[in-house]
């Protein structure tokens, strides 16, 4: 019977142990799933404000917005229309074949799923590069998102390629370039492209 203390103080650090170890186990999972969150390239940094004339709609789910279309990138030299989509949150390009075609890393880069699709319920236009300001392009041109990495922000530019197409891209406010998704390649210009605008 003497043994009986030593028993229920053994048997309470064992219970003590292994509730610290479930919690340090949970804590683990939560902040894994946390950073898992942060690194997912589909977690959109640049959620659209619920007033917004444009916004962006996810491909895989339902894409109706009452009176709400898709904005025209441009055309392919085919003749096929091609809709502005963007992929990571903040990086527009074009759709074509149902896929969204991205410019990154020096490549033009394809997606079937997992991006979005511009809509809007308001008028719209490109306007010339060389007759707009960049505080014009920052206070009024439409925004695609930031680039979290480098707070840079985006807008979406378009221009006439080599195949007499008109593609958009994207438009690099800090480095103040428009970067084409075109013949596999990201091709980028410092003029002759133009930027989208909400119609005055």
């Amino acid at each position: 019977m003497r043994k009986t203390p030593h028993l229920l103080i053994s048997l309470s650090v064992a219970l003590v142990i292994g509730l610290l170890c479930a919690e340090m186990s949970t804590s683990a999972v939560t902040i894994k799933t946390a950073r898992a969150a942060e690194t997912d390239s589909s977690v959109f940094f640049n959620p659209t404000p619920q007033d917004a004339h444009f916004i962006w709609v996810s491909i895989e789910g339902d894409q109706s917005r009452p009176g709400f279309k898709r904005v025209v990138g441009g055309t392919h030299s085919d003749g096929t229309t091609m809709y502005i989509c963007r992929v990571s949150g903040f990086v527009p390009g074009k759709i074509y074949n149902n896929s969204c075609h991205y410019s990154a890393a020096g490549q033009e880069n394809v997606i079937s799923i997992r991006y979005e699709v511009l809509l809007s319920d308001t008028e719209y236009v490109w306007r010339n590069f060389d007759e707009v300001t960049r505080g014009e392009i920052k206070r009024n041109a439409v925004f695609a998102g930031t680039d979290p990495n480098t707070k840079d922000p985006i807008y979406i530019c378009r221009k006439k390629m080599g195949d007499d197409g008109r593609h958009s891209g994207k438009y690099s406010y800090k480095n103040n370039l428009c970067y084409i998704p075109w013949g596999n390649q990201e091709k980028f210009y410092s003029k002759g492209f133009s930027i989208l605008f909400p119609a005055q």
